[in-house]
């Protein structure tokens, strides 16, 4: 969990201080690109944990609840189809 955190911090960090259009390197080139590397980073970290998330699901078939998962004849849904009154 420490890893996405710190990631945001610099990404918030870079973000405030960059300015694309000073003429300074620091500024205007490294700030940007420090903020566009974090950012791939953090987003491979997400695929990378979540694909980590199926490979530990061993296969359940779980379509993430029953109440979507089930359709209409779900036992979560008691609202009934409305009609036949």
């Amino acid at each position: 969990m420490r890893r996405p955190i710190l990631l945001l911090i610099i990404m918030a960090i870079s973000f405030s201080q960059s300015e694309i259009m000073s003429p300074s390197v620091i500024k205007g080139v490294m700030f940007p690109l420090l903020f566009a590397g974090t950012l791939l980073m953090l987003l491979i970290w997400l695929v990378r944990r979540s694909h980590s998330n199926r490979r530990d699901d061993g296969g359940s078939g779980d379509s993430g609840g029953d109440f979507f998962g089930g359709g209409k004849n779900s036992d979560a849904d008691s609202s009934g189809d409305g009609g036949g009154d």
